[in-house]
């Protein structure tokens, strides 16, 4: 390792910048003829506001920028060809990023967490990647999926695919129009988009990716269209504003934590094309008053108007809600089922029921009586689950 006079780390050969003091403070230029950085050889320089790239880089290093909090300027020469992954992730005070047409790779989560960018710009020479009709986003050309995006940018109407990640963090984006072109949204495309308010998806999506909408905790209406077949895992787990959902009749899944935390939902309905329900997918949603079925689906049910999700071939009870009433033909209530019912003050269960998944009432804060068949105290008394409502049950 070979050293400079401000404590700048590079290898022997002076080729790669290694690593960064996190003393330093203010502005630095890449000493020209330095052809790369090292993993991490920035990370979390918080005091570093702006760094230029020189045209003899040709690679910046995974994380290599990581967390420099006060970076608000980077100047990137034409001579570099690859922007590892996570290289600028967590620049908070990045405010605008310009690609060279040099570049021909860049990596996940690139610019991840650089909630302030405002301006997005790729070269037009750079025959990999495009901000077309100056849409303030990265585009992959050959697959026409935004990789990277922002509080101002226009999602154009050739673009088919919004990427993994592509918005997260994007806390100022209170709304954003996707064109009709798109048919798919990546896993976490708007995770942590806190402000976002509405949200239209066209009738050409057909997936909605895990995590794509996590933590839209101001999200108080989304359309989903009858295009959508599969909404992933946690897609719109903790969207806390969230009253109502319409789950179109083309849904044939419906992944584990999809609507988990979601605090203001107060009914759903499960059309008869889905086959596939996630444990949990409805679980710590403490206002849910009621659930339906349709009558014409073949694996779940809400016989008897429970106000609950049954599977009807194993008739264990997967989701429930302070207004279920549990059939006498359920057998099984399922992993988290009654989870987080907060308003949940009294439940009878039948003596059919021969098993109780776990933390299947875990979070019922106000349950405060579980009615079983007379006789039948000990036996329910046994199940892990309701050990710690032991003092709460009642027989007939």
């Amino acid at each position: 390792m070979a050293k400079d006079e401000i404590g700048v780390l590079f290898s022997d050969d002076m080729k790669t910048l290694s690593l960064f003091p996190q003393v330093f403070q203010g502005e630095y230029v890449i000493p020209n003829g330095v052809t790369g950085t090292a993993w991490r050889a920035f990370a979390g320089c918080s005091n570093l506001t702006s760094i230029t790239i020189p045209n003899s880089v040709k690679i910046i290093g995974p994380d290599a920028f990581y967390r420099c909090s006060n970076l608000r300027s980077i100047t990137i020469l034409n001579g570099v060809t690859s922007i590892g992954e996570g290289a600028f992730r967590d620049c908070k005070n990045l405010t605008s990023i310009t690609i060279p047409n040099s570049v021909t790779s860049i990596g996940k989560e690139a610019f991840d967490g650089c909630f302030n960018l405002t301006s997005i710009v790729v070269d037009s020479l750079n025959k990999i990647y495009d901000s077309r009709n100056k849409c303030n986003a990265i585009i992959e050309t050959r697959t026409n999926t935004i990789i990277t995006g922002c509080q101002k940018t226009i999602i154009p109407n050739s673009v088919t695919s919004i990427g993994e990640r592509a918005f997260h963090c994007c806390f100022d984006l209170t709304s954003i129009t996707i064109p009709n072109s798109v048919t798919s949204i990546g896993n976490g495309a708007f995770e942590d988009c806190n402000n976002l308010i509405s949200i239209t998806i066209p009738y050409s999506v057909t997936s909605i990716g895990d995590y794509a909408f996590y933590a839209c905790l101001k999200l108080k209406s989304v359309t989903i269209p009858n295009s959508v077949t599969s909404i992933g895992y946690a897609a719109f787990c903790r969207c806390r504003n969230l009253p109502s959902i319409t789950i179109p009749n083309s849904v044939t899944s419906i992944g584990w934590l999809a609507f988990e935390d979601c605090d203001n939902l107060t009914s759903i309905i499960i059309p008869n094309s889905v086959t596939s329900i996630g444990w949990g997918a409805f679980r710590d949603c403490p206002n849910l008053t009621s659930i339906v079925v349709d009558c014409q689906n073949t694996n779940f049910d809400s016989r008897d108007n429970c106000n609950a999700i049954i599977e009807t071939k194993t008739n264990t009870l997967i989701a429930g809600c302070q207004n279920t009433v549990i059939p006498d033909s359920v057998t099984g209530i399922g992993d988290y089922a009654f989870r987080g019912c907060k308003n949940l003050t009294s439940i009878i269960i039948p003596n059919g029921v021969t098993s109780i998944g776990k933390e299947a009432f875990s979070y019922c804060s106000n349950l405060k009586k579980i009615i079983v068949p007379q006789g039948t105290k000990n036996r329910f008394s046994q199940f892990d689950t309701l050990k710690d409502y032991i003092d709460c049950i009642e027989e007939e």
